[in-house]
Order: structure tokens, then C-alpha cells, then sequence
């Protein structure tokens, strides 16, 4: 546990030393993708063997022992369509690797003429091609490192940027509790070049723990997790969540977010098969907005 948080007070150390002062670019960044994470409140930090986790902090895919394909298809109240497909599996007993891939765009953005009316579509999209690679360092810690290619396009001005996330992992089996830390989005684009502008910078540490188990029908888990924005959206945001499984079948998720403005509360259920996970997960926005977000996750023997 000691090795965990001298790496992240490294890695936070590093990011506040020289980046904290610029601005920020591709807010898609910011946009949580996976339906049993958003669910929970956002949290990503603190999971073991969970490809879904794995795209923010890429030591969580450690552990897996089989093939997935997970995707997820949302329309945010913006009206903005993500779709985003990842494929995961294990390297060795040791090793997993991870790509994943994200377009999103909306189609509703046009320019106006002096009477409001819209006379011409406004091109503009964001995609992400990403390599996840993760690490057991011992059988309680982990390492992982997620790089994330980037092009982006709006009207006629396009970015293009390449960015790194890095986390790490602890694993307690006897005391049943799992610690994560991560940073996300460290890198470089050519917004930079014309106005010194960077992705969102994030710092996580999150905590897992089982709090109740009856038998095989019954298992509850308590996450917590603690975000800290380091450029531009300077503060921070609390997520607690719950999960509650029955009978390795139906899923029940519960999701706060403590120091956010809009998304504070989120709900998601989920449906176990032996090959196939269905997850769902509701976070409105506005008083009238939400936003209804599904994740299919295929598993390969």
C-alpha cells in the first residue's frame, strides 16, 4: 500500500509542477463510457479485473482470464451520440492488453443566418484509438499504462494530440478491499502549439471494499472515489457508490457525486449471463434532461 501512494504522489507531483496553469482542450476527456461505472457515480479507480474500468485506469484490467468485447452506445443531452467499442484479453497470467475505440458527434449544430434560421452543418466529431497494457507486479500490486491517439474536428479547425494515462493497484485479499490510483490524460497537442492549451488532467484514488456477503445469493460493495480536475475545471468531485448483486444475476447500482453541479445522482442495473453482461445506467443532468446509457459486454471462454 506504501508503493501505491508514493507512485501517485510522484505522479501527482509531476502533473502540478507543469501543467496546472494551462487551459484545456477535447472535453470529450471528461465523458464517462462505460454504463456500470457511470452508474456508480463515475468511479473507475479502484476495480480488479474489469476491462470497462481499464480505459481510465488501466491497472484494473489486470486479472482477467478471458477475451471480452464491450460496447456502449449513449445520446447525451446535448444530443451528441458516443459510441465506443473496446476489446480486451489476457497477454499471460501476468500481462492483459486492451484497444479500444471512440467516435462521437453531434448532429445538430448548424450555422445560422441573421434570422436564426440554420443554413449550413457544422462538421465536427472526436475520435480515440487507445492501447491499454497492464501489469502484476506481485500478487497485491498492479501497474498499467493507457495511451490514447487523438483527432478531433469542429468546422474547420482540427486537433490532433496523443495522450497517457498511468495507474496502479492493491489488492488486500484477507481484509477484502481493493485500493486504486490513477492519472489521467498527460500529454500533448497542437492546440498546445497555437495556444497553449492541454486535455483535462485528473488525478483519482478510489477504495472497493465487499461490506456483506450472504452465501452465493446476496453481495454488497461500497466504492468510493476521489477526482481531482488539476487544469482549468480546477476542484475536485466525491463519488460514493453501491452495488448489490443477487445471485451472480441481477445487478442493482446506486451512484452520488458529491461537488458536481449536474449529474449528482446516477442509477444502473445489470444482467449476468455466462457469456453475456447487459448494463444500464440512467444520471440526469437537468431537472428535465437525462441520459439513458447501455453497455453489452461479450465474454469468450
Amino acid at each position: 500500500m506504501c508503493f501505491i501512494k508514493k507512485i501517485y504522489i510522484i505522479l501527482l507531483f509531476l502533473v502540478l509542477s507543469n501543467y496546472i496553469y494551462s487551459s484545456t482542450t477535447g472535453q470529450f476527456l471528461l465523458v464517462s463510457l462505460m454504463a456500470r461505472e457511470t452508474a456508480l457515480g463515475n468511479i473507475y479507480a479502484a476495480n480488479y479485473g474489469n476491462p470497462g474500468s481499464s480505459i481510465i485506469n488501466p491497472a484494473t484490467l489486470s486479472g482477467i482470464t478471458n477475451t471480452h468485447i464491450l460496447f456502449t452506445h449513449f445520446v447525451s443531452v446535448f444530443n451528441t451520440y458516443y459510441e465506443h467499442l473496446l476489446y480486451a484479453f489476457p497477454l499471460n497470467n501476468k500481462m492483459g492488453l486492451g484497444i479500444n475505440f471512440l467516435f462521437s458527434t453531434n448532429s445538430d449544430l448548424y450555422r445560422t443566418d441573421e434570422n436564426g434560421y440554420p443554413v449550413e452543418h457544422i462538421e465536427n466529431y472526436d475520435t480515440l484509438l487507445g492501447g491499454i497494457f497492464s501489469f502484476n507486479i506481485n500478487n497485491e500490486i498492479s501497474g498499467g499504462v493507457n495511451t490514447k491517439l487523438i483527432v478531433s474536428k469542429f468546422n474547420r479547425s482540427s486537433l490532433f494530440g496523443i495522450v497517457f494515462n498511468f495507474g496502479c493497484l492493491y489488492r488486500n485479499a484477507e481484509k477484502n478491499y481493493i485500493l486504486g490510483a490513477s492519472i489521467e490524460n498527460i500529454g500533448i497537442s497542437t492546440a498546445y502549439f497555437k495556444e497553449q492549451s492541454l486535455f483535462p488532467i485528473i488525478a483519482r484514488m478510489g477504495y472497493t471494499s465487499e461490506i456483506f456477503q450472504y452465501l452465493d445469493i446476496y453481495k454488497i460493495y461500497i466504492l468510493i472515489e476521489e477526482r481531482i480536475f488539476l487544469n482549468e475545471n480546477e476542484g475536485s468531485e466525491t463519488s460514493f457508490g453501491l452495488e448489490v448483486e443477487h445471485q451472480n444475476f441481477f445487478v442493482f447500482r446506486y451512484g452520488y457525486i458529491f461537488g458536481k453541479e449536474e449529474g449528482r445522482l446516477s442509477l444502473g442495473a445489470g444482467i449476468i449471463f455466462k457469456q453475456l453482461k447487459i448494463d444500464y445506467s440512467y444520471q440526469p443532468f437537468f431537472l428535465s434532461d437525462n441520459v439513458h446509457m447501455f453497455t453489452v459486454e461479450f465474454v469468450f471462454y
